[in-house]
């Protein structure tokens, strides 16, 4: 693995209610980008992130595992968090050391009570949010009921997509990017034309994203109302200062079958696209009983400070893990 500079780093955590589908995200993302030749499954006992055997035997995650994602000139560490309430210690200390929450959510069941625990720990560590609306090849999948359960669920946020499923349940075949107006199928490593019974669908979702986008800037603001469009790297734009900003109110929302490595590409585009990077975090460091440690931006001249954020002990030892927000570290 070679070397990386911190602006080409993406931290992430996937988190959510159990059975949401985080694993089998982490697995497809590393199946995508050709980190595994094989995609694992939960009910195989193979997926890379649950490499526990109590993990295996029970068939869900029990803790935080971290995987690196190479893709293009980047490095996405992917945190992928139990959704299991009495593992719920694991996810907030993944959500802890992370830039970006990537809440993943049931296209069935919509938002639960582990979505409600994700948002509000991506809220009390200052995190941007981006929603996945995950398992979306699954019978009585609905795109458009689990916006409306997430809207009014969240009352405070507008749900934005970024992307429109192609199909649904067992119909669900890829997603438009209502940014370039293209269509992704599968995995999405190639585009097509948009579906002619899509075009209007596409562009009043279009529509919805641009006001969106011009809402997190007032720059943008003003130039949509002057030329009443923006342009795509405009929107991107929008879309990067509404994660970066100190009050995130508009949610990016993504669609993925992860089971069938749909969709997957296109979400690790927005990511490298919009998500901040570690030396963009302008969150403050303060330890449990008030006291400032660091303020951000965070950088390498810094002083030192990293937080020991999951241990694990096994037959080979115990193998720590820890974020460095500041400073430098040499072995």
């Amino acid at each position: 693995m070679k070397d990386y500079t911190t602006d080409l780093l993406r931290n992430i955590a996937l988190t959510g209610h159990q059975s949401a589908g985080k694993t089998s995200l982490a697995e497809s993302l590393l199946f995508a980008t050709g980190a595994i030749t094989r995609l694992g499954k939960i009910e195989e006992g193979n997926t890379v992130a649950d490499f526990d055997e109590d993990e295996q035997a029970r068939g869900l995650s029990i803790y935080s595992a971290l995987l690196a994602i190479e893709y293009g000139e980047h490095k996405i560490n992917v945190l992928d968090a139990p959704g299991y309430v009495d593992f719920m210690g694991e996810a907030k200390n993944a959500v802890r050391v992370a830039d970006t929450a990537v809440v993943v959510v049931d296209a069935v069941s919509g938002p639960e009570v582990g979505t409600e625990l994700a948002f509000d720990y991506a809220e009390e560590f200052k995190l941007p949010i981006v929603v996945v609306i995950n398992k979306m090849d699954r019978e009585n999948a609905n795109f458009a009921n689990v916006l409306s359960a997430l809207a009014e669920r969240f009352a405070d946020y507008r749900f934005v997509p970024v992307v429109l499923p192609i199909g649904a349940q067992a119909e669900f075949s890829g997603v438009v990017n209502l940014l370039t107006q293209q269509a992704h199928l599968g995995a999405g490593k190639e585009s097509a034309a948009v579906p002619a019974d899509m075009a209007d669908a596409v562009e009043e979702a279009r529509l919805e994203l641009i006001e969106a986008a011009a809402e997190s800037d007032d720059a943008l603001m003003e130039k949509y109302f002057e030329a009443e469009t923006l342009t795509n790297d405009e929107i991107g734009a929008g879309l990067r200062a509404a994660l970066g900003g100190s009050k995130q109110s508009l949610i990016p929302v993504f669609v993925t079958s992860a089971t069938h490595n749909i969709g997957v590409l296109p979400l690790l585009d927005a990511l490298i696209a919009y998500a901040p990077a570690p030396s963009e975090r302008q969150v403050d460091l303060v330890t449990e009983d008030g006291v400032e440690v660091l303020s951000g931006p965070h950088s390498d001249q810094g002083p030192t400070v990293a937080y020991v954020f999951h241990s694990h002990t096994d037959k080979y030892g115990t193998l720590s893990f820890f974020r460095l927000f500041s400073g430098t570290v040499k072995g």
